[in-house]
């Protein structure tokens, strides 16, 4: 049995894409708010069509996300976004932790994310 007192790699894993997900649905937003104004662009059109697709898969997986955390005792207690990165709170099973990603991280670990999403089957 592992240490409560510890996290363990698989919650590290699921806050980390807990906390990046939401910010890649931002960006996913305002990209396609922008390709959007080139209505009449057939390429812009399938691209928003994809970008859409990765939308919906990143919705199923922050749901599936929120089970694993309620099953696995996981709470997120605060989430801090600034300049220089994203930092956060969290219980797991009564322990509170923090970690903080720094800005070329979070960009280096949403660009993972999101290839990662498109290239699921739909």
């Amino acid at each position: 049995m592992t240490n409560p007192t510890f996290e363990t790699e698989e919650d590290i894993q699921i806050i980390k894409e807990y906390t990046l997900l939401p910010i890649l649905l931002d960006m996913l937003a305002r990209d396609i708010a922008e390709l959007s104004r080139h209505q009449n662009k057939m390429i812009y059109n399938l691209v928003i069509f994809y970008l859409k697709g990765v939308e919906d898969l990143i919705h199923r997986e922050l749901k599936a996300l929120r089970a694993k955390m309620r099953q696995q005792r996981i709470q997120i207690l605060a989430t801090t976004m600034d300049a220089l990165g994203v930092e956060v709170e969290y219980k797991v099973r009564g322990y509170i932790h923090h970690f903080k990603m720094l800005r070329s991280l979070v960009k280096a670990e949403l660009m993972i994310l999101f290839m990662k999403l498109w290239e699921a089957p739909r």
